[in-house]
């Protein structure tokens, strides 16, 4: 009988201590369609090669009214939808512009990717095609260019993403193997990084986040399999990732998100999921195996929710009832995954 009581006492404190499990994230919106029309996304006239992968929606960001605005690559355009996914504008048209000589083509975009939104609701767009990050008011209309063609001072070859502070508009500048920060009106400030598999060196940056107090940026570098932590002046405070499936581990990280409580979100593209870390880069939890097909960018808004751009449609993951889930349906060549190893 004592030994009986003596279990029964450890059973019952141990239970007193356990930590509740963490709600499962699940689908609570999905929308989107291969289309040219309002709330669809992907031109379809790629083909079914290399370059269907411009098919699927680009960067997401949330505006200060609770609004997605979503990056519609290949039809050059953004879309902004209430949460649940119904559609309210568009704006943008195709339109190359190298910016050499003069600003032409303002409400024109050659196929952008990566976006943010600042305070007042302005829209940055990354005109990855035309080199350039256009500033537009909330619902369309020209604000600001920040950078034109070019590998020197200011200037920009692919910009990738952008995440905008208070003061300050950080860039992915791909093609020149660094980050640009540029004020809001579009004056250069300064530039870090460089070609490289040392710390703080990158090879292919894509995504970048500011988080909420503005002192640490993160940046994902799509082939080394990992995210660096800087400061917003350019200096290195930590890293986090290496390839493989496993918990912490990528294969193809793309876009970044920083949630209201300080944790970090990876688009894990080629795991096809979405890993969570602490703000200093220790592993959480993942969500979305089985769901996603390929998740690129992604943004988290006031209620933590998380919106991911997955092929031709935009997933928001909660941790409520959720829908049941259902898999993309991808029957192209996911071409950024092909030669990617696979547990």
């Amino acid at each position: 009988m004592r030994r009986l009581l003596v279990g029964l006492a450890a059973a019952l404190a141990a239970g007193a201590v356990a930590a509740p499990a963490a709600p499962a994230w699940v689908v609570e919106a999905r929308w989107g369609s291969l289309g040219q029309g309002p709330g669809e996304f992907g031109s379809g006239v790629l083909g079914n090669g290399a370059m269907r992968q411009y098919d699927s929606p680009g960067g997401i960001a949330i505006a200060p009214d609770g609004t997605v605005v979503v990056v519609d690559v290949s039809n050059n355009r953004f879309q902004r939808f209430t949460r649940d996914g119904r559609f309210l504008s568009a704006y943008g048209r195709r339109g190359h512009d190298k910016g050499f000589v003069s600003l032409r083509l303002l409400d024109r975009f050659f196929q952008p990717e990566g976006v943010d939104i600042d305070s007042r609701g302005h829209v940055y767009v990354a005109d990855t095609g035309s080199d350039r990050v256009m500033k537009h008011r909330a619902r369309g209309g020209f604000l600001a260019r920040l950078g034109y063609h070019g590998s020197r001072r200011g200037q920009l070859v692919q910009p990738w993403d952008v995440a905008v502070g208070r003061r300050e508009a950080y860039v992915i500048d791909q093609g020149n193997y660094q980050i640009d920060r540029f004020s809001r009106t579009g004056r250069f400030r300064g530039s870090f990084g460089r070609f490289g598999r040392g710390l703080g060196e990158f090879v292919t940056p894509y995504g970048i986040e500011l988080d909420a107090s503005e002192s640490r940026l993160y940046v994902s570098d799509h082939i080394r399999n990992q995210v660096m932590v800087f400061t917003p002046r350019g200096r290195l405070v930590g890293a986090f990732g290496s390839e493989g499936g496993g918990p912490g581990q990528f294969r193809r990280p793309a876009g970044v998100a920083a949630g209201p409580d300080g944790s970090v979100f990876v688009a894990d593209r080629c795991n096809r999921r979405i890993q969570r870390f602490t703000a200093d880069g220790r592993y959480l939890e993942s969500f979305g195996r089985g769901v996603l097909d390929t998740p690129t960018f992604l943004a988290v808004d006031r209620t933590g929710d998380v919106y991911v751009s997955d092929h031709h449609r935009v997933v928001r993951f909660g941790q409520g009832s959720g829908l049941s889930a259902r898999r993309s349906t991808h029957d192209g060549v996911n071409i950024q995954c092909r030669h990617v190893g696979r547990d």
